[in-house]
C-alpha cells in the first residue's frame, strides 16, 4: 500500500479517529476514502476508536508509517486491564462480542467529554475523555463538558459513520440528512471543579499510568484504586436512592428516589460529568481515608440505608455492585458489630463537655447503669462506655474519642474491638444507659487529672501521709500513691499515670496492685481528703 504524502503519528493523548481526520484533511482526503483504503487490506473500522485488528493496524502502519504500538496507545486498548476498561473477549470482525464488553459497564463505542480550554490550547481532542471516570480537567480545575448544548448528544457522537466529514474543534455530529451539528466546543463555558475532585482526578490518572495509589492507609496497586472506586461509586449511587440519604450528600437528590424505575448504575453511570465525579470522589473519600477503622466509620451511615429485607444487608450491597475483594474487606468491616455501634451513637449525639468524661467510669455509674449489658470483667466496658461517651460528645471514631479522652488512640480500637468481639451489645439499651449516666456526670474529671498531676512533683504530702497511716513505706511507692489517685479519684486510665516516669511494664504493674490491694480504708480515705484540698487550693 502506498504511503500518504503527508505522513506523521498520532499525538500523545491524541485518539484514532481526531488524528485520522487531520490526516485525511491534510491529504486533500474526504474521512469515507481513507476509511476505504483502511479497510482494503481485509480489516474493520467497526471499533476503530475502541481496538484494533491486525489487518487494520498493517494498513495504518503502510499508510502513515506510525509504529503499530504507537497506533494502538491512540484507541481504548490502551487504557484496557488498567482497572478503567476491560475489552477482554471483544472481536473487532462480530459486532455480537460487544454486548461482553458493555455488560461490564461504563464503556461506550461512541461520544466523548470535552475540556474547551485543552481544545484552544492544541486543537485536539484528548483519549482519557472518554473515560467515564474522567470527569474534570486536572491541568484547567474544570470538570469536562458532557453534552453539545445545540444537539444535546455527546461530543463526537456519529455511530453510523467512522469519521467526521472534517476535523476540528467543532461539534460536527449528524443532526439530520446531510446535516452536521456547527457548535464550535471552545466557545462553551465550562463549570469550576472543587479541590477534591481535582485532587481526585489527579489519583484516577497517576493510577491509569499504573503508579501506586494509598487506598485504607496502604499502597494498593492503581487497578485495584481504579476497580474499587467505581464499585463503591456504584454501591452509593443505588444507596443514594434510598430515603434519607440526602442528609449524607447533597448530590442524593439528584439521584432518583427508590420509588420509581431502578437505574442499573453498574452499566450506565450518570450523564452528567459534575454529578459522576461527585459521586467518584465520595467514594474516593472513603477509600482514600488514613486507615480501615475510618473508612469504615465513613461509609457506615452509608450502610445504615440499606433497606430491611427478607436478605441481610450484606446481601442486599452485594446484588447492588460488584463486591471486589477491596470492597468486601471495607464492607465486612463497616458490618462488624462495633461499628453498628458506632452509627447508633452518631445517631444519638448529646451535648456534653469533654472535660465531664472521666477516662474509665466509675464503678459505682457502671453497676447501677450498665453491669448487665456486658459479659467480660467491668474494666474493659467501663473504659468502653467512656469511650462511647466521648463518640455521643461529637468524636467521630473510636480512634478519636480515645485521643479526646487524653488516651493513645489505638486503646480506643482495640478496646471496640475487643467489646465486640466478647460482647453482643443491645444499642437501644446501651443509648439509655449512657443517657442515665450523662445525667449524672457532675465532676470536671480533667480537673481532677491536673490536680494529681501536680501532686507528682510534690513530696511533702506523701511523707506525712507515711508518716501517720503507712509508717516505713519506701519513698519509691510515691508513684503507687499518684497511681492510686489517678485511678480512683481522677478515675482515669493506670498505665496512662504521671506517676510513671515510662510506660510500666508488667512487674511494675504487679507492685502497684499490690501497694493498692494493701491500703485499709482510712489510708485512702486520707489520700483522696489530699487530692481534694490540693484541689480546693488551686481551683477556689
Amino acid at each position: 500500500m502506498t504511503p500518504l504524502p503527508v505522513r506523521y503519528g498520532p499525538g500523545p493523548h491524541q485518539p484514532i479517529d481526531d488524528w485520522l481526520e487531520h490526516l485525511a484533511s491534510d491529504n486533500s482526503l474526504t474521512s469515507s476514502a481513507l476509511c476505504t483504503l483502511l479497510r482494503d487490506g481485509g480489516g474493520t473500522t467497526r471499533f476503530l476508536p475502541v481496538l484494533l485488528d491486525a489487518a487494520t493496524t498493517t494498513a495504518i502502519t503502510d499508510l502513515t508509517t506510525s509504529r503499530p504500538e504507537r497506533t494502538r496507545r491512540a484507541t481504548l486498548q490502551r487504557f484496557d486491564g488498567t482497572g478503567a476498561l476491560d475489552l477482554h473477549g471483544l472481536d473487532t470482525h462480530r459486532w455480537s462480542t460487544w454486548r461482553r464488553v458493555a455488560a461490564r459497564g461504563w464503556i461506550s463505542a461512541t461520544g466523548t467529554t470535552a475540556c474547551p480550554r485543552c481544545l484552544v490550547t492544541d486543537g485536539t481532542w484528548n483519549l482519557a475523555w472518554r473515560l467515564a471516570t474522567t470527569t474534570v480537567c486536572a491541568q484547567h480545575g474544570t470538570y469536562l463538558i458532557d453534552t453539545c448544548p445545540s444537539c444535546r448528544r455527546r461530543f463526537l457522537d456519529h455511530p453510523h459513520t467512522t469519521l467526521r466529514a472534517a476535523p476540528g474543534v467543532h461539534c460536527l455530529n449528524p443532526i439530520g440528512h446531510r446535516d452536521t451539528c456547527e457548535q464550535d466546543v471552545t466557545a462553551l463555558a465550562a463549570q469550576a471543579a472543587p479541590d477534591d475532585a481535582i485532587e481526585r482526578q489527579h489519583r484516577h490518572d497517576r493510577a491509569l499510568a499504573g503508579e501506586p495509589v494509598a487506598m485504607l492507609g496502604s499502597p494498593t496497586p492503581g487497578r485495584q484504586y481504579l476497580t474499587d472506586t467505581r464499585a463503591l461509586a456504584v454501591l452509593l449511587l443505588h444507596l443514594a436512592r434510598q430515603p434519607g440519604a440526602e442528609t449524607l450528600a447533597d448530590w442524593a437528590g439528584e439521584v432518583r428516589p427508590a420509588t420509581e424505575p431502578a437505574t442499573r448504575w453498574h452499566l450506565h453511570p450518570p450523564a452528567a460529568a459534575a454529578l459522576r465525579s461527585t459521586v467518584l470522589t465520595c467514594a474516593d473519600h472513603i477509600l482514600t481515608t488514613g486507615d480501615l477503622d475510618a473508612a469504615c466509620d465513613r461509609l457506615d451511615p452509608w450502610l445504615g440505608l440499606a433497606p430491611p429485607g427478607p436478605e441481610s444487608r450484606l446481601g442486599w450491597l452485594a446484588d447492588h455492585t460488584r463486591m471486589t475483594p477491596g470492597l468486601t474487606r471495607l464492607v465486612m468491616a463497616a458490618l462488624a458489630p462495633h461499628r453498628r455501634t458506632s452509627h447508633a451513637l452518631a445517631a444519638r449525639p448529646c451535648h456534653l463537655d469533654a472535660r465531664w468524661i472521666p477516662q474509665v467510669l466509675p464503678n459505682g455509674l457502671y453497676r447501677d447503669h450498665a453491669a448487665t449489658l456486658f459479659t467480660t470483667r467491668e474494666y474493659t466496658p467501663r473504659l468502653f462506655l467512656s469511650l462511647c461517651l466521648a463518640r455521643r460528645a461529637g468524636a467521630t471514631t473510636w480512634a478519636d474519642a480515645a485521643t479526646v479522652l487524653g488516651l493513645d488512640s489505638e486503646i480506643g480500637t482495640r478496646t471496640a474491638r475487643a467489646i465486640s468481639a466478647r460482647t453482643h451489645l443491645d444499642n437501644a439499651q446501651l443509648i439509655e444507659a449512657l443517657d442515665a449516666i450523662t445525667n449524672r456526670l457532675d465532676i470536671d474529671y480533667t480537673a481532677r487529672a491536673a490536680t494529681v498531676d501536680r501532686l507528682t512533683t510534690r513530696r511533702a504530702w506523701f511523707d506525712d501521709w507515711c508518716t501517720e497511716y503507712r509508717p516505713g513505706t519506701r519513698p519509691t511507692s510515691h508513684r503507687y500513691a499518684v497511681t492510686w489517685l489517678w485511678e480512683h479519684w481522677a478515675h482515669a486510665l493506670p498505665a496512662a499515670s504521671p506517676g510513671w516516669t515510662t510506660a510500666p511494664d508488667r512487674y511494675q504493674r504487679a507492685l502497684y496492685r499490690q501497694f493498692a490491694t494493701s491500703l485499709r480504708r482510712p489510708a485512702t480515705t486520707a489520700l483522696v481528703d489530699v487530692a481534694h484540698r490540693t484541689h480546693r487550693e488551686e481551683n477556689p
